[in-house]
C-alpha cells in the first residue's frame, strides 16, 4: 500500500523547525500536528472488452442457395474452433444468422436486423448484387463487412470508409482464365451473355477484353434482366450470332438459357460458364447430369487441402460442394484475429487490423495456432484455408482484398462435376 504526504503539513513542519532553532528552546516550539497517511486511489482497471458478436448474411434460400451450405458451414466451423480455443479476449464469440435470399430487399432487411443486434462484423453477402444492396448501410454504421464470395470488379474501388473486405479474388483474375479456356479449346468466334448487374457487366467486359487479346472475335455481347420470366431472347441472340462458342456469366437462371441452347442444337462442349453456375448443384435443374457432359467452367477454386476438407466434412457430413467454404472460414477467423490483436472488439479496431493479421512474420492456418504467436507478442500472417498466403492488400481507404487468387477450371464428365486444373495469379493493388 502506498501513501503520500500532504504538502501543507510538510510546510508547517518546516516552519516549526525554523522557529525552534531560532529560539533555542524546544519546549516553546509548537508541536507539529501528527500526519494522517492518505491512501492513494487504486489505479483504474482497463474496461473489459465486449464479447465479439458476428452475423452472416448468406444465401440460405434463393438463386444461390446451393452456395449456402458450404459457406455457412465454413463460418460455423471457424466459430466452433475459435470458441474451443478460448474465444476472443476471454469471451465466446456469438454468431447470428441472416439469409440474403438472392433478393435485394430481403438482404437489406436482414442486414438491418443484424446491425440492430449490435454485431461488430458481418460475413457476406454472397452475391455482388446483394452486397451492393447492403454495403452503404453496413459500412456507414461503422461495421466491418467481409464477403467470402464477392468477385465483382467494381467493389475494388467502392467507397466504404475501409470497412469492406473480401477473401475471394476479383473477376479481374477470373476473366482471363475464362478467355483462355475458350480459346485453348480452339474456338475463334464467341457470343457472351451476362446478367445486367454489378457482377455480370464488368465480368463480361473483362472477358471480352481477354478473348480479343487472345485473337478471338466476339460477335455478340448480350446483357439481360436476371428477373425476367423467360430468356428466349437471349437464346435467340446467341444462336443467331453464329458463334462457335457461347459464354454465360450467370446464376441459376442460366439453366433456362442452357436448356434453350440445347433445344436449338448447341452442344454442351460449345458452352462455357463462370462461378455462378460452376458446381454439382447446377445439375439439379436438368433431368440428368449427363446432358451437361462437356460443359466447361471457371471459378475461384473449390479444391481445399485434405486436412481442411476432413474437418469440414466432420462438421457437416452432408456437404456436396465446397465452393467458397474456405473463404467464409477465412472471414470469420480474420475478424476474430483482428479483434484479438487489437485487444478490442470495436468494429473500427477490427477494421484497422484485418490486413495486418495477414502480412506479419509468422505463418499460421487456424485461430488457435495464430494465437500462440499473438499471445507471445509476435505478428502473424494468416494463411487461407484454400492454401497459401491470403496477404490482403489495401485497395481503398483501409479496405482490402486478396493479392493472390487461384482459379479452378472444371467440366462435366460422365455425369460428374470434375476439376480439370487450377491457375494462380497475382493482383496488383
Amino acid at each position: 500500500m502506498r501513501f503520500r504526504r500532504k504538502t501543507k503539513a510538510a510546510a508547517v513542519l518546516a516552519a516549526v523547525a525554523l522557529i525552534t532553532a531560532a529560539c533555542g528552546t524546544e519546549e516553546e516550539a509548537a508541536e507539529a500536528p501528527e500526519e494522517t497517511p492518505v491512501e492513494e486511489a487504486p489505479a483504474e482497471e482497463p474496461a473489459e472488452a465486449a464479447a465479439l458478436k458476428l452475423g452472416y448474411l448468406l444465401p440460405e434460400t434463393g438463386q444461390l442457395a446451393f452456395l449456402g451450405p458450404p459457406m455457412t458451414s465454413g463460418v460455423q466451423l471457424a466459430i466452433q474452433e475459435i470458441n474451443d480455443a478460448g474465444g476472443v479476449l476471454g469471451n465466446p464469440v456469438e454468431l447470428l444468422s441472416g439469409d440474403e435470399a438472392g433478393d435485394a430487399g430481403r438482404a437489406a432487411e436482414e442486414a438491418s436486423r443484424l446491425l440492430a443486434s449490435d454485431v461488430q462484423g458481418i460475413i457476406g453477402a454472397a452475391a455482388t448484387g446483394m452486397t451492393m444492396a447492403v454495403i452503404d448501410n453496413v459500412t456507414s454504421a461503422g461495421v466491418v463487412q467481409c464477403s467470402p464470395s464477392n468477385t465483382g470488379i467494381g467493389l475494388t474501388s467502392y467507397p466504404d470508409s475501409g470497412y469492406y473486405f473480401r477473401t475471394a479474388p476479383s473477376d479481374v483474375l477470373q476473366a482471363p482464365v475464362l478467355a483462355d479456356l475458350v480459346v485453348n479449346a480452339g474456338y475463334t468466334t464467341v457470343a457472351v451473355a451476362a446478367r445486367a448487374d454489378d457482377y455480370g457487366v464488368p465480368f463480361m467486359e473483362e472477358t471480352v477484353k481477354g478473348l480479343e487479346a487472345r485473337g478471338a472475335e466476339v460477335v455478340l455481347q448480350e446483357t439481360y434482366d436476371p428477373e425476367a420470366g423467360t430468356f428466349d431472347s437471349v437464346v435467340d441472340a446467341m444462336v443467331g450470332s453464329g458463334a462457335e462458342a457461347h459464354v454465360l456469366i450467370t446464376f441459376v437462371e442460366g439453366a433456362q438459357i442452357v436448356q434453350g441452347l440445347f433445344a436449338a442444337g448447341i452442344e454442351p462442349t460449345n458452352i462455357f460458364g463462370a462461378d455462378g453456375i460452376a458446381g454439382a448443384a447446377f445439375a439439379d435443374n436438368f433431368p440428368s447430369a449427363d446432358v451437361l457432359n462437356g460443359m466447361r467452367f471457371t471459378a475461384p477454386t473449390a479444391i481445399v487441402p485434405p486436412e481442411f476438407e476432413a474437418r469440414l466434412l466432420e462438421f457437416n457430413p452432408d456437404l456436396v460442394d465446397f465452393l467458397f467454404a474456405p473463404n467464409a472460414y477465412d472471414c470469420a477467423n480474420l475478424m476474430a484475429l483482428a479483434a484479438s490483436v487489437s485487444g478490442s472488439t470495436a468494429s473500427a479496431d477490427i477494421r484497422d487490423n484485418m490486413i495486418a493479421v495477414t502480412t506479419g512474420d509468422n505463418e499460421c492456418t487456424t485461430f488457435a495456432e495464430c494465437m500462440t504467436f499473438v499471445d507471445a507478442g509476435e505478428s502473424i500472417a494468416y494463411q487461407s484455408a484454400v492454401g497459401g498466403p491470403l496477404n490482403l492488400i489495401e485497395v481503398r481507404e483501409g479496405g482490402g482484398e486478396p493479392s493472390r487468387g487461384i482459379i479452378e477450371t472444371s467440366t462435366w464428365e460422365d455425369g460428374e462435376f470434375v476439376s480439370t486444373g487450377t491457375v494462380a495469379g497475382d493482383l496488383v493493388g
